[in-house]
């Protein structure tokens, strides 16, 4: 049983650092994109650039969140019109 909840936290945890802007990857993907212009920036003996806007994320955001949304309520309905049967 518990090796069951592990391998569901652990598929969460994975799923999670996809790097899609709702999810915590896409968060991580903005500050390495950030800590890396920054480096670049520095190394070329430039300005700070500055943080990097989000808000430029918001319409990806938006599709990312409704394609999660479709998939849900997909597999929701499969699941209630043909259960699937492990040993029938």
């Amino acid at each position: 049983m518990f090796s069951l909840l592990g391998s569901l936290n652990v598929a969460l945890f994975v799923f999670n650092l996809v790097p899609l802007m709702p999810l915590d990857g896409g968060h991580i993907a903005g500050a390495l994109y950030e800590g890396a212009k920054r480096g670049i920036a520095r190394i070329r003996r430039k300005p700070d650039p500055g943080p990097i806007d989000t808000a430029k994320m918001v319409p990806v955001t938006f599709v990312v969140v409704i394609a999660l949304g479709a998939m849900s309520l997909l597999l929701i309905y499969a699941d209630l019109v043909k259960p699937v049967a492990f040993f029938g």
